[in-house]
């Protein structure tokens, strides 16, 4: 799907662009870092920007996040993983909290009371630190490696992970959702990249079998 942008952002508030791609708008919800990266150079004659986009699939809606580089997005990501975080509020998160931040917040290196994210409590924050504790070392390794691996596998990642949350948000469980997509790859010719509509059309095939 969408996984990277390039163009002129003709709106803005605070955590929201229109991003003008070949003169299609694009919404994209934005981190605190991408906000800031705009706004420091909003003297700059038509400038351009690279949004890194995760894109999230709903049953009646496709909502675009933006991120600065792979890390961010990777973090995002994670967030997402923890248990009774979507997509709205991880994107809260990195709108008020940049990525330094919230890995020091997971590692224990920031004290919790002071981070004041609206819409999430300590205890909330409190579970994320516990969940990515484990995981948030490994975010400079994966970033490194899918920033220098051919662009095919990192449109590979990025279609099964948005397949997979196009599943979870039809009311699969992670699990079930990450056994359904295995079992569409694992039927498919290794030569041929699928698409996310492709792998999501034949997941539902696999299910309804």
């Amino acid at each position: 799907m969408i996984a990277l942008l390039k163009g002129r952002v003709i709106s803005k508030n605070r955590n929201e662009i229109i991003l003008d791609v070949s003169g299609v708008g694009y919404q994209i919800f934005i981190s605190k870092k991408v906000s800031e990266l705009i706004e420091s150079r909003l003297n700059e004659e038509s400038p351009e920007f690279q949004i890194h986009t995760f894109l999230d699939v709903k049953e009646n809606s496709l909502t675009l996040y933006g991120f600065t580089d792979v890390k961010e997005k990777e973090m995002f990501r994670l967030l997402v993983s923890v248990n009774g975080i979507g997509p709205k509020m991880a994107h809260t998160i990195l709108s008020n909290v940049s990525f330094e931040e919230i890995v020091s917040l997971i590692t224990g290196s920031s004290f919790m009371p002071n981070v004041k994210i609206p819409g999430i409590g300590s205890k909330k924050l409190e579970l994320i630190s516990m969940t990515l504790k484990d995981k948030i070392y490994r975010i400079d390794k994966d970033a490194d490696m899918k920033e220098s691996v051919s662009g095919a596998a990192v449109k590979s990642d990025s279609v099964r992970f948005e397949a997979l949350s196009a599943l979870m948000n039809l009311g699969y469980l992670r699990n079930e959702a990450e056994k359904i997509i295995r079992e569409v790859l694992k039927t498919n010719e290794p030569s041929k990249d699928l698409t996310t509509e492709e792998i999501i059309r034949k997941a539902l095939e696999y299910i309804s079998k």
